[in-house]
């Protein structure tokens, strides 16, 4: 199980990291339009999102894979899914948890991308925004319609989210400074998240800087040279 993962999971997070940021530059008919902006910065976020996700999906993988072959398990159970989740509950859940979600976020970052690089065929903008929707939720039902555990996609998701707190609280304490430092992270991520949605864009006053960093200069001046 996890060996199978860990490929396609690999292939995801490389799509993502590449892809994150090829909204960052700004065209000129939407530079003004905070709708647009919104959209980038979602988009972005998705990537880089499912990137960590899916990321996360590779190394615990990896580390259940090594804990199996350590001979401090009792691999004795009616099945491989019973095993695991005995045995290895935080690491099956959060294998599967991580891989769906970076997954899904993938597939809605590229609706969003596709209602903005066909806006200026807005039918058929929506037409392929809707049909990655489509393919995205068809996905979650055939899941959640062959879950084995869990009771599907949002059971899975709360086990997941329990399981983690009690992880992270376990070795919450300042001999464990990380599992402090991936709390207050996570919350700070959060925060900041929704404030970039709304974040206006600071700039010097002799130019106008746009999304994430593109400077966009007057049409009269030339761009600087070196």
């Amino acid at each position: 199980f996890f060996s199978n993962v860990r490929v396609p999971a690999t292939l995801v997070a490389a799509t993502a990291i590449k892809e994150a940021f090829v909204l960052v530059s700004v065209p000129r008919d939407l530079a003004a339009s905070q709708g647009w902006r919104i959209l980038r910065r979602c988009y972005t976020l998705l990537m880089l999102f499912s990137f960590s996700e899916e990321l996360s999906c590779v190394f615990i993988s990896t580390g259940a894979m090594m804990l199996l072959q350590s001979g401090t398990l009792d691999t004795k159970a009616p099945s491989l899914v019973a095993l695991l989740v005995r045995e290895l509950e935080y690491e099956y859940v959060s294998v599967r948890h991580h891989f769906i979600t970076g997954v899904l976020s993938l597939m809605f970052a590229q609706a969003l991308r596709a209602r903005q690089a066909l806006r200026y065929q807005p039918a058929l903008a929506r037409a392929a925004m809707f049909a990655v929707c489509s393919s995205a939720a068809s996905l979650l039902t055939y899941s959640n319609a062959r879950t084995i555990t869990y009771g599907g996609y949002a059971g899975m998701a709360l086990r997941f989210c329990v399981l983690h707190l009690r992880l992270m609280a376990s070795y919450a304490r300042l001999a464990h400074p990380l599992a402090l430092i991936g709390i207050a992270s996570s919350v700070l991520a959060l925060v900041f998240a929704i404030q970039a949605t709304h974040e206006p864009t600071h700039a010097p006053p002799e130019e106008r800087r746009l999304g994430w960093g593109l400077e966009i200069r007057d049409a009269g001046r030339a761009p600087p040279r070196g």
